[in-house]
C-alpha cells in the first residue's frame, strides 16, 4: 500500500486553528454560566388552576388555591433528552397521581421538530394519565412521525415528574424504574456493514472499490436519508460539544456514527462517512450522475470559499455554544430534502443545490457543508500532533 503524504499545518492555519479552539472555548464557557431557566414563572402554565406555589425540595412545589391551606396539586420539573440535548417539562400532578398539566420549560430540539410535535397534539394526549403507566412511546403512548425522540423526551420527563411527586409527596407505591433496552435494528446494522465497506473500499488490493462505494451510497441514501432520516449534522457535533451526551442504550446509533468517524480519521486519516454514505452526499451523486456532473475549481475563489465555509460553520458553532440550544443555528438542507420539512429559505437553498449538483459534483459538500471545517479540523490537530511527536522523536535520537 502506497504510504499517505500528510500535508503539514501550515503557520496561518496554526493561528487561526488555535483561535478558533480559544473562541469557542469562550463561547461553551459564557453560554454555560447564563443558561437557566426561571421555574416559578412557568408553574402557573402547568397549572392554572393555582394561586401560589411553595417549594417542598428540589424540583417539586406544591400548588394551592385562596380557598384552601391543603395543597391542591403538586408541580414536579422532569427531566430527559431529546434529540438536541437536555429538555426539562413542568409537570402538574393531582393527589391521585395523575397528570393534569404539563409545559415544556427548556428545550434544545430543532423548532422545525418541536413544532410538529406540537402541531401533532401530543402534548394533549399526556393530561390523564397516570403515574404507574409505562409513557412507552409504540406502546401505550402513540409517538409523533419524524420527531420520535422529541416524542419519547417529553413523555419520559412527564413520567419521571409524575413518579416523583407520587413516591415522594403522595406516599404511594412507584413502580421500579425499568433499564432501557438496548436499541440495535437495522439503522445500526447498516452503519457498521458502511464502514466496514468503507475500510476495505479504501484498501489499494480491494478490486472493486468503484461499485463497492456506489452501493455504499446508494444504501446510505435509502437507509440513513429517506428511511430514517439520519444523517449527521452540525447540530450532533454542537450537542456532543456541549455534554449533552444521549443515553446509549436508546442511542447507539450516534455513538456508532460519531466513533466510527473519530476512529477511521485518527487510524487511517480517512472520512469515510462523507464520501461514501453520507445521504445528502449521495443525492447530490445521484443528481450528477444523470447530467454528467463534473469536480469544477473555482480558481481565485477558491481560497474565499474555502475560508466562508469555514467562518459560516465556526459562526454557527459559536451561537450554538452561546445559546445551548445545538438545534438553533443548524442551516443544513438535509430535513429540508428528506422530510420536506423547513422554511423558505431552506427549500430555496436545496432546489439551488440540487440543479447545480446536475453541473457540479457535489457542490453542497464543497462549498457549504458545515461539516466539514469540522473534519479538516479534526485532521488538521491530527497531522500536528503527529508532526510535533515526530519532531519531538527526531530530537531524542539527535542526542
Amino acid at each position: 500500500m502506497q504510504k499517505q503524504i500528510m500535508k503539514k499545518p501550515g503557520r496561518l492555519e496554526r493561528f487561526l486553528g488555535i483561535g478558533a479552539i480559544v473562541t469557542l472555548l469562550i463561547a461553551w464557557w459564557i453560554g454555560y454560566f447564563r443558561n437557566g431557566v426561571d421555574v416559578v414563572t412557568l408553574l402557573s402554565q402547568a397549572l392554572p388552576e393555582a394561586d401560589r406555589f411553595e417549594k417542598v425540595n428540589g424540583s417539586t412545589y406544591a400548588a394551592f388555591t385562596p380557598e384552601s391551606d391543603n395543597p391542591l396539586a403538586y408541580v414536579a420539573v422532569g427531566e430527559s433528552t431529546g434529540y438536541g440535548g437536555p429538555m426539562k417539562v413542568a409537570v402538574a400532578v393531582d393527589l391521585q397521581g395523575s397528570v393534569i398539566g404539563l409545559v415544556v420549560m427548556d428545550h434544545k430540539e430543532t423548532p422545525t421538530w418541536y413544532e410538529r410535535v406540537l402541531e401533532n397534539g401530543f402534548m394533549e394526549r399526556l393530561p390523564g394519565r397516570n403515574y404507574q403507566d409505562g409513557f412507552v412511546i409504540g406502546e401505550d403512548l402513540d409517538g409523533v412521525t419524524g420527531a420520535t425522540y422529541t416524542s419519547r423526551a417529553i413523555a419520559s420527563a412527564v413520567l419521571q415528574a409524575s413518579r416523583a411527586v407520587a413516591g415522594t409527596q403522595l406516599g404511594l407505591p412507584v413502580p421500579e424504574e425499568s433499564i432501557p433496552r438496548i436499541q440495535f435494528g437495522l439503522p445500526e446494522i447498516t452503519l457498521i456493514g458502511l464502514f466496514a465497506a468503507g475500510y476495505f473500499g479504501h484498501r489499494q488490493k480491494f478490486k472493486y472499490t468503484p461499485q463497492l462505494r456506489w452501493a455504499s451510497m446508494i444504501i446510505g441514501l435509502v437507509v440513513l436519508g429517506f428511511i430514517y432520516t439520519r444523517p449527521l449534522t452540525l447540530s450532533d457535533v454542537s450537542k456532543f460539544l456541549m455534554g449533552f451526551w444521549p443515553q446509549w442504550q436508546t442511542n447507539l446509533y450516534w455513538y456508532i456514527l460519531i466513533g466510527g468517524i473519530l476512529f477511521a480519521f485518527t487510524v487511517d486519516n480517512k472520512n469515510p462517512y462523507c464520501e461514501w454514505f453520507c445521504p445528502f452526499g449521495a443525492a447530490q451523486e445521484c443528481m450528477g450522475a444523470v447530467a454528467g456532473a463534473r469536480a469544477v475549481s473555482p480558481g481565485r475563489f477558491k481560497i474565499f470559499l474555502k475560508w466562508l465555509q469555514r467562518g459560516l460553520a465556526w459562526l454557527a458553532l459559536m451561537l450554538a455554544l452561546l445559546f445551548r440550544n445545538p438545534g438553533l443555528t443548524s442551516y443544513e438542507v438535509f430535513g429540508t430534502f428528506f422530510d420536506l420539512e423547513g422554511n423558505t429559505l431552506q427549500f430555496a437553498l436545496l432546489i439551488l443545490v440540487l440543479v447545480v449538483s446536475l453541473f457540479v459534483r457535489r457542490p453542497w459538500c464543497h462549498y457549504l457543508c458545515p461539516l466539514r471545517p469540522v473534519t479538516d479540523f479534526y485532521r488538521f490537530l491530527r497531522n500536528w500532533i503527529i508532526e510535533s511527536w515526530n519532531l519531538i522523536r527526531e530530537k531524542q535520537s539527535a542526542q
